[in-house]
């Protein structure tokens, strides 16, 4: 059997080097063409995608459901993906490929299997265009490597509005790469020197800003913190500069025992700020904010509270969490330090954060 090589990309470098491609076979893996064999280009210098990796890639979507259905591939190569998802039930599928060369094999593939589907031969970049509103269900993002294009192919897909309702995003991309995948619920798996990552809508809001003095910053703000988490994308834990509380620690020393206190959650990021809390918001263009309840009395406090942000901008929102009324208190936090009852802070703090509290508040 002849040396079988993988997909490539289309942006190969130097393949008018090789003006007489040798021609290798890959096959179909699963499906109704399950065996068939493809054309693919052999010494072209391009990246492929393995057997294994797309044998992985196709595992995933049927778990999650995405059996049918349109499929683009952006980066199709000799058609490779979108040839394997129509065998598998695929519906339509629209194959993007810039490099001539592969475009001619992809179409020879198509033809040899009786797949009547369109291989434009043109940039990514004009395609997304020229496609503009049309919805798919699975679409292949395979660029090259060290080009890094993953977040304006993301951005791209969104502006032209690309992807279907519950629809799936497959970006290959180096092992050790990493992109921003703001606004889609991610899976990111590595085979050896490659990585895929799997990228669906999310529902979740985009940001919210979690404010207050934080004088400790507590696990019962933890505890909120991780609860916005299930709601946004990324929470800023913004930290009040000036307040009517007296003897206020200083806001540095805030800062610094909520960053040791959330070092090991994700998404989220602590700032301080000054002035009117709905100038912030405004300055972030973020106007979702997210605060702790304990009891009634938090209850009737917030809503007099909200009353004025809503006045100052109506575009504010708040989503209130209960909160475990002790563990979210400041002011027992530093009662319990002050009285030199340290036992039990433990319960009330982060462990991160436990050291620099009592050095701080001690």
């Amino acid at each position: 059997m002849r040396k079988i090589r993988r997909r490539g990309n289309g942006h190969s470098s130097g393949h008018d080097n090789h003006p007489h491609e040798d021609i290798a076979q890959m096959r179909v893996i699963a499906g109704k063409f399950r065996g068939k064999r493809l054309l693919a280009p052999e010494g072209r210098g391009t990246r492929p995608t393995s057997e294994k990796v797309r044998e992985s890639i196709f595992d995933i979507l049927f778990s999650r459901g995405h059996t049918g259905g349109a499929v683009l591939d952006l980066f199709a190569g000799t058609g490779a993906l979108g040839i394997e998802a129509i065998s598998r039930g695929a519906e339509s599928a629209v194959f993007v490929e810039k490099d001539p060369a592969s475009a001619a094999i992809a179409r020879k593939n198509l033809a040899s299997l009786g797949i009547c589907e369109r291989v434009y031969n043109t940039d990514w970049k004009v395609a997304v265009r020229k496609l503009a509103g049309r919805k798919f269900d699975v679409i292949f993002l395979d660029p090259p490597y060290a080009q890094r294009e993953e977040n304006r192919l993301l951005k791209a897909i969104s502006d032209n509005d690309l992807l279907a309702d519950g629809g799936c995003i497959v970006v290959e991309h180096a092992a050790d790469s990493y992109f921003d995948h703001a606004g889609y619920e991610s899976d990111r798996r590595k085979y050896s020197d490659t990585g895929v990552t799997f990228l669906h809508r999310s529902h979740k809001k985009p940001l919210c800003i979690f404010p207050g003095t934080f004088d400790p910053f507590t696990r019962g703000h933890s505890d909120v913190v991780n609860k916005a988490l299930d709601d946004f994308d990324a929470v800023i834990v913004a930290v009040a500069e000036l307040t009517y509380k007296e003897g206020t620690t200083a806001t540095d020393k805030r800062v610094r025992i909520a960053e040791l206190s959330l070092q090991n959650t994700e998404r989220v990021t602590i700032e301080s700020f000054s002035g009117m809390l709905t100038d912030y918001a405004e300055r972030k263009n973020c106007f979702e904010l997210v605060r702790g309840i304990r009891n009634d009395e938090d209850r009737a406090h917030e809503a007099a509270i909200a009353e004025i942000y809503l006045k100052a901008q109506p575009r504010i929102n708040i989503t209130y969490y209960d909160a475990d009324e002790p563990m979210i208190s400041s002011h027992a936090v530093r009662e319990m330090i002050r009285s030199g009852k340290t036992g039990a802070l433990a319960d009330f703090v982060c462990p991160g954060a436990f050291k620099d509290i009592i050095d701080i508040y001690g």
